[in-house]
């Protein structure tokens, strides 16, 4: 049994951080015992079954909370330091010279894209300074999906371990699917990038001539950007059902009352490296999908025959996509067979034991 302290770049519950849960359930199943060490609004400590987090204040300047992080990851002897995102690693060097403990790396996205279209040029290109820096001095490099994967192997191994929902978060259970108001879904952040803006306008299209809800599970990150939408939905009557982020433990109810599922990526080239957590999920609980064109996404749900591709930048196309599917009389069997296409292979207990040899060939 070795004695493991996970690392978290940002707040470990808000919103919740459903890869780092999953790993630190596996690997305590496995024997292990494990701590996680997270930012947070305040000081304190909870427990999440039976795993102990440290929850550090976020008060003052970033680089006062990576203090407080690599203090607090000091004070135990770890046989094992487990990093999370783009901070941990920049400082996990430190950790590794003081205390001769091997580290892991776990990268969740393709981060230099992500910080060109967050923050713009200069904090892509320091991103990509400080991965190409210190990625090479961890002992392993854990990440999500092959392409990236392949990048990151040029700096050291790498085991790709996809961001698959646990089939135990999403138990079988009866779907109670609405027969008089159809239900649509959206979970995950709400930006204009992932089509929150295409979705309303769709949405009031579509209750021209269908009666429908929509049901948003996430947040915004721009401020004005929700004072819009919110507006909107009240200036046209939309109906929508704003949940705000949820913790992932909590959804398996909400995806069951859920008639499709929506991910509507707009031409953004980062987003078509890697297919969302929120499909495998909407697959794993029946429920069918409707996304965008011309992404790895489609091929996907071709290929499962689990749902339609629209062009998302088209708020008539994608209200066109949602209609046809509700008047499918075979849309209750196309979530079974996404259902059963997912259970075979795109489940988080198919790739677990890949996480848990990694690490054990390290301590």
């Amino acid at each position: 049994m070795a004695n493991i302290a996970v690392i978290c770049d940002r707040e470990f519950f808000q919103p919740f951080d459903q890869r780092v849960y999953k790993e630190v359930l596996t690997l305590k199943k496995a024997g292990h015992e494990i701590e996680i060490i997270t930012p947070h609004e305040i000081t304190e400590t909870k427990d999440i079954e039976g795993v102990k987090v440290h929850c550090l204040t976020k008060k003052g300047i970033p680089l006062s909370t990576a203090f407080r992080l690599i203090r607090k990851a000091l004070e135990k002897k770890y046989d094992l330091y487990y990093c999370h995102e783009l901070d941990p690693l920049v400082y996990s060097f430190l950790l590794k010279w003081i205390t001769k403990k091997p580290i892991v790396w776990d990268c969740h996205e393709y981060l230099v894209p992500m910080k060109k279209e967050l923050q713009g040029n200069l904090a892509a290109i320091l991103t990509d300074i400080a991965i190409k820096i210190a990625a090479p001095k961890v002992n392993h490099i854990i990440t999500v999906d092959n392409l990236l994967g392949r990048e990151l192997a040029s700096l050291k191994n790498t085991t790709v371990i996809p961001n698959y929902p646990r089939v135990s978060d999403f138990p079988d259970s009866e779907r109670r699917i609405s027969k008089e108001i159809p239900n649509l879904l959206y979970v995950g952040g709400l930006t204009e990038e992932r089509g929150i803006k295409i979705m309303l306008k769709a949405l009031k299209i579509v209750r021209f001539e269908i009666e429908v809800k929509l049901t948003l599970v996430g947040g915004f990150y721009n401020k004005d950007l929700e004072t819009w939408a919110k507006k909107y939905d009240v200036k046209n009557k939309l109906d929508i059902e704003w949940m705000g982020w949820i913790n992932y433990r909590d959804l398996a109810p909400i995806f069951s009352k859920a008639t499709i599922g929506l991910c509507l990526l707009q031409d953004q080239a980062r987003y078509d490296r890697a297919i969302a957590t929120k499909i495998f999920e909407y697959l794993l609980m029946e429920v069918p999908v409707l996304t965008s064109k011309g992404y790895l996404v489609e091929k996907l749900i071709q290929k499962g025959k689990c749902g339609k591709a629209v062009d998302a930048t088209n708020a008539l196309e994608v209200a066109e996509g949602i209609m046809t599917l509700l008047t499918d009389k075979n849309l209750r069997n196309i979530g079974k067979q996404g259902s059963n296409f997912s259970r075979e292979k795109f489940v988080w207990e198919k790739r677990e034991k890949n996480l848990v040899k990694v690490i054990e060939n390290l301590v």
